[in-house]
């Protein structure tokens, strides 16, 4: 077992912001090591914050080639959540994707067959059930 998660972040503002949450570089077990976003100012406030030189990319795609990412995070928009937990169980990463999972039933199935045929799990989160 690897020592800490490492976790990238698709989406690192507003629900994205749940990073800070997840990121224990000092103790625990996860850090976030990348992100992506479409907006260069949530990437830069996201990598000021981090404090330990995250990857920073506008192309999803970039993140999910990395081998510092063992998992992923989704938390942009909702209309993408399809899209990006789809590409990254295909690039071999688990996936966390804030609700809701996608914006169609079709796309619902779409993520849960590319769970099954990958191998990879697939979690949608109800983070403030998991919240103090």
């Amino acid at each position: 077992m690897k020592e800490k998660l490492r976790v990238g972040m698709i989406g690192v503002a507003g629900r994205g912001g749940v990073w800070r949450n997840w990121h224990q570089p000092d103790g625990g077990r996860c850090v976030v090591t990348a992100g992506a976003d479409m907006r260069e100012d949530f990437l830069k406030k996201f990598s000021d914050e981090n404090g330990k030189d995250p990857f920073v990319t506008m192309d999803y795609r970039l993140l999910l080639e990395r081998d510092d990412v063992d998992a992923v995070a989704i938390c942009s928009p909702d209309f993408t959540h399809e899209e990006y937990a789809c590409a990254a169980m295909e690039a071999g990463k688990d996936v966390f994707c804030e609700k809701p999972m996608a914006i169609t039933i079709e796309g619902c199935d779409h993520m849960l067959e590319t769970s099954k045929r990958t191998g990879r799990k697939i979690f949608v989160g109800h983070n403030m059930r998991y919240m103090n």
